[in-house]
C-alpha cells in the first residue's frame, strides 16, 4: 500500500522518515543516504552504486558502503543481484519494500493508539453524562458495564441516544441504558440512521 502511494508520488517520504527516524533507529548519515535512495527510487533508478550515492551525499565512498550495509542489516532496504541480458554483468539493485512495511506497521500502531485514546476519552465523557443524568456516582459494577459498551463497539452517539431514551422513559438506571442499547428495535433504528448518514457522506464526497 505505502509502496504504491510512493510510486504515484502521493507520499511526503521526507516527512515520514523524519517522523519515524527514532523508531527506525537511523543515524543522521543513514537518513541522508536513505533519502537519496528514495529520490532514486522515485525516478525508477534502482541500481545500487556507492559512487553515485557518494556524489549525491558528499560522503566518502567507503562511508556510503558502510551505511548501505547498515541499512540492509537493519532491514530498511533489501539488495538483490540482477542482469537484464545474459551478456550483461550482474549488478546490485536495491528495494525499499522493507522500509515501507515498517512504516505501515508504525502507522497502524499510531492509529490503534489514537483509537485507544479516543476510547478512553469517550468512556470518561459517558461516565460524566450518566453521573449527571442520574445525579450520583457510578459504582464499580456500572463502570464495568460502561467499559463493556465500548468493547462491544457501541459508539458514543449510540450511547447518548440510549441515555436520552432512558430519560424519556423516566428511568434512572445504567442497567436500563444497557437494555436499550442491546434491544433489537434500538439496533435496527441506529443501523438505519447510520446507513442514511453513510449515504449522505458518500453523496457529498465526505
Amino acid at each position: 500500500m505505502i509502496g504504491k502511494l510512493f510510486d504515484k508520488g502521493l507520499i511526503n517520504y521526507h516527512q515520514l522518515i523524519f517522523e519515524y527516524q527514532s523508531k527506525l533507529e537511523l543515524t543522521s548519515d543513514e537518513v541522508v543516504v536513505l533519502m537519496q535512495l528514495l529520490n532514486l527510487a522515485q525516478r525508477k533508478r534502482y541500481s545500487l552504486s556507492t559512487l553515485t550515492l557518494a556524489r549525491m551525499t558528499s560522503l566518502k565512498t567507503n562511508v556510503v558502503g558502510e551505511i548501505v550495509n547498515s541499512l540492509f542489516e537493519k532491514d530498511i532496504i533489501s539488495i538483490q543481484f540482477e542482469r537484464k541480458t545474459s551478456n550483461e554483468k550482474l549488478k546490485e539493485v536495491f528495494d525499499l519494500k522493507p522500509l515501507f512495511a515498517k512504516i505501515l506497521d508504525f502507522l497502524e500502531e499510531d492509529i490503534e493508539r489514537d483509537k485507544e485514546i479516543k476510547s478512553i476519552t469517550d468512556i470518561e465523557y459517558v461516565i460524566r453524562v450518566l453521573e449527571k443524568t442520574f445525579d450520583k456516582p457510578l459504582t464499580p459494577r456500572y463502570l464495568e458495564i460502561v467499559k463493556q459498551w465500548f468493547t462491544d463497539e457501541y459508539t458514543k452517539e449510540e450511547i447518548d441516544q440510549a441515555i436520552e431514551t432512558t430519560k424519556e422513559h423516566g428511568r434512572k438506571s445504567v442497567n436500563y441504558v444497557d437494555k436499550i442499547l442491546r434491544s433489537e428495535t434500538f439496533a435496527q433504528e441506529t443501523n438505519i440512521d447510520e446507513k442514511t448518514a453513510d449515504f449522505l457522506r458518500k453523496l457529498v464526497g465526505k
